[in-house]
């Protein structure tokens, strides 16, 4: 199980919305989106242009689509569909991890036993830069 928080997890995360979000984010982090219809376009980019993304998702229609759009990770907050996800991510060898966010390090045991790919803190991903860097994209 990886646990995608300092000091186990070096990853950078930041939290963006649109085209010129993506442009000016920190060089080499990994880009967190909430999944939206309409931010299809913007997966595709990031997979174009091989920038690591994941997406907050909610249901196994959104799972396919952004690992069919290669997607590092899809969140979730509800334990459920973190095994839902995790038992078609398994069937169908998908490369998207899934990760379920949790509120504190004491919820990893029932998290690991249900074979769930990762977690994450839920409050960290409320903010804007999880991790720091001065370096942006750059794209024009």
């Amino acid at each position: 199980m990886l646990i995608l928080e300092k000091p186990f997890c070096k990853e950078t995360f930041f939290r963006v919305k649109t085209l010129d979000d993506i442009k000016n984010s920190p060089n080499n982090s990994t880009l967190i989106f909430h999944y939206c219809d309409s931010s299809l376009e913007l997966f595709n980019f990031c997979k174009n242009n091989n920038i690591p993304y994941g997406v907050i998702i909610s249901n196994i229609k959104e799972l396919i689509f952004v690992s069919n759009l290669k997607a590092k990770y899809i969140f979730t907050d509800i334990l459920q569909k973190a095994s839902s996800f995790q038992k078609i991510a398994n069937e169908y060898l998908l490369d998207t991890k899934i990760v379920y966010l949790i509120s504190n390090f004491n919820e990893i045991e029932e998290v690991a036993i249900l074979g769930i790919d990762a977690v994450k803190l839920k409050e960290s991903l409320n903010e804007k830069t999880i991790g720091n860097s001065n370096k942006q994209r750059g794209f024009t």
